[in-house]
């Protein structure tokens, strides 16, 4: 398996590690969905396999977006979860994104 997910977050990994799915925010449209392995950082080891499904394009972005799903993304709230979107994005908040969900392979 060759495709990988990053997931610079500590909360969102913990949720998939602990619930065995997620769902995961991101700024940019993945050209690969189906199989893949988790990982934390840019040239990190193997955490886990995992497949990555396709959810909902998010335009604009907003508050009302995730609500949906918020309580499976590893955050305690809605806001809590668009700090740490943008936190990842270097301070900028997106005006789209893709919601995925993660699901550990069993």
């Amino acid at each position: 398996m060759r495709y990988v997910m990053i997931f610079k977050s500590r909360k969102a990994l913990r949720h998939l590690l602990e619930h065995g799915f997620v769902f995961s925010f991101r700024t940019k449209q993945r050209k690969h969905l189906g199989k893949c392995w988790i990982t934390d950082k840019r040239g990190g080891r193997k955490i886990i396999n995992a497949i990555v499904e396709d959810v909902e394009f998010i335009y604009p972005f907003c508050k009302e977006a995730l609500e949906l799903y918020y309580e499976y993304s590893g955050f305690n709230s809605t806001e809590e979860w668009i700090e740490e979107i943008i936190k990842l994005n270097k301070g900028n908040k997106p005006a789209v994104g893709w919601i995925y969900k993660v699901e550990m392979e069993r």
